[in-house]
């Protein structure tokens, strides 16, 4: 009896590792041809309008949002999602502008709705001073996975992506990034 459970097991995790391989696999096949949206790299100046704000302000918003939480030590960085984008159903109350300095918030909407409509929905600021500007998301139904585009300010030359991952250089100071990730289990 004990074999035969034995076996059961093993093969019920053979059959998860190969479809999480086989799924793998699609992820990397649909980051191979998701491609870089050339208006978001055509309108870098606007992103970098936005991005100089926030660095100009990131002190006093992380130490503004630090004061929100019960235990800012753990948080590794920290996400503002813009309220007007209907279509970005992540919105949280904790996450969006509104949790930003009072004087800080018409510079930001300023700087947000300088940017084409439909290509942010908000950014996040890590501790070591990385920006990351989410400009695209979208939905593979057939393979139920996500692809997210995002520009990366001051990220680290040895900044680790994973296999359903591709970036490329736009200039010294940004990357732009496609990530693929399926949702839920393999």
């Amino acid at each position: 009896m004990k074999i035969k459970n034995k076996l059961i097991v093993s093969l019920t995790i053979l059959v998860f590792v190969i479809a999480s391989c086989k799924s793998k696999t699609k992820q990397i096949e649909i980051m191979q041809q998701a491609n870089f949206d050339q208006a978001v790299i055509n309108d870098l100046t606007a992103y970098k309008k936005l991005n100089d704000l926030v660095v100009e302000h990131m002190d006093t918003i992380i130490n503004f949002r630090k004061a929100q939480v019960d235990h800012p030590e753990e948080i590794e960085e920290f996400a503002f999602l813009h309220d007007d984008e209907k279509e970005n159903h992540f919105i949280q109350k904790e996450i969006n502008f509104n949790n930003v300095p009072e004087f800080i918030l018409p510079k930001l909407d300023s700087a947000f709705y300088a940017i084409k409509r439909g290509k942010i929905t908000g950014f996040s600021i890590n501790r070591n001073g990385m920006i990351e500007m989410s400009v695209g998301h979208s939905f593979d139904e057939k393979n139920n996975s996500d692809i997210y585009e995002s520009l990366v300010w001051n990220a680290p030359e040895n900044l680790p992506l994973k296999s359903t991952a591709k970036d490329t250089l736009i200039d010294d100071e940004w990357r732009y990034i496609i990530h693929v990730m399926r949702r839920g289990n393999p």
